[in-house]
């Protein structure tokens, strides 16, 4: 019997799929899906390959988590905690994939799924591979779908599509989000926070980067930031378009280009710094305008705290 969330090795997600099977299926349409279609989804896939399934968990930033049982007719059946990630992150980041990891760690013999539509960052891939969590994205789960029989893959298409199949449900209440044209701080500061400690192998480029006390952080790449604030320890090349400020305590290692740098009493700067003249070519995502919110009026209390950002495209 196939089982769809065995390993990659076992199971060939890695593989690309028959591309003359006729259907409507696309990694590009499973990761547009609406968060509880793809819950819905990996669960019909898991049962309908003889899995046993328990109740699923929704959180408030609408990741699901699940726990099911495979081969469970067989003499050495494998428990399963199957996560899917949270509408705001949707692709895995090495953060979230170690949060995962401690959450299969509380559970005795058991493996851990984390299905990531947006896709597994570089980093994230090796951090997975290293906490033994499968990582399946919107690829792997589109090869499993045209490995079904013809007529459960259209079934479960059928089903997941009808309808407003990508707007997203509120975690709290279920009904469907609504645009909001609120232009918050928030959205407009797009601030990313470093609490890893490591090498950050992926990119980073942000409006405010933040590397806090404790965190000790190296990284790859050249960071580009509008703002730069580093209370730990960060080493690395940075493009600042406003100011870095190192706080009491934090250290910066490597060159920093910006318009200012501030080190305050107790931090300090080490490596070479230049003066920013002139524009950076333009880097920052820009800012998003609106979001998707829960406007339903016989909501619960929480439904007002639920904002998502859109996704991509």
């Amino acid at each position: 019997m196939f089982d769809p969330f065995t390993t990659l090795q076992e199971t060939g997600f890695s593989q690309g799929a028959d591309s003359a099977r006729p259907g409507g299926w696309t990694p590009e349409l499973i990761a547009a899906l609406d968060w509880m279609r793809v819950a819905e989804l990996a669960r019909a896939i898991a049962r309908h390959n003889g899995c046993e399934l328990a109740g699923s968990r929704v959180l408030e930033d609408a990741s699901v988590v699940f726990a099911m049982l495979e081969r469970p007719t067989t003499a050495h059946p494998q428990r399963a905690l199957v996560k899917i990630a949270a509408w705001n992150e949707w692709g895995a980041t090495p953060e979230s994939v170690r949060r995962f990891s401690s959450e299969v760690a509380t559970a005795k013999n058991t493996r851990g799924i984390l299905i990531a539509p947006g896709g597994f960052s570089p980093a994230a891939l090796l951090a997975a591979q290293a906490a033994r969590i499968e990582a399946v994205d919107a690829a792997a789960l589109h090869a499993v779908l045209m490995r079904l029989p013809a007529e459960r893959s259209d079934f479960f298409f059928t089903i997941a599509t009808a309808g407003d199949c990508r707007r997203p449900s509120c975690p709290v209440c279920l009904r469907k989000l609504e645009r909001s044209g609120e232009d918050d701080a928030a959205a407009q500061d797009d601030h990313r926070t470093i609490r890893a400690e490591g090498l950050v192998a992926d990119p980073v480029e942000c409006g405010t980067l933040s590397v806090p006390a404790g965190a000790e952080v190296t990284f790859l790449y050249e960071v580009r930031a509008r703002r730069v604030h580093i209370a730990g320890h960060a080493q690395g090349d940075f493009a600042c378009e406003g100011t870095v400020i190192i706080e009491p305590g934090g250290i910066l290692t490597g060159t920093v280009t910006a318009r200012a740098v501030e080190v305050r009493e107790g931090g300090e700067l080490r490596g070479q710094f230049r003066i920013l003249e002139g524009a950076l070519r333009p880097f920052a995502r820009p800012a998003r305008v609106w979001h998707w919110r829960c406007a339903n009026p016989a909501g619960k209390p929480a439904c007002a705290g639920v904002r998502f950002d859109p996704h991509p495209g």
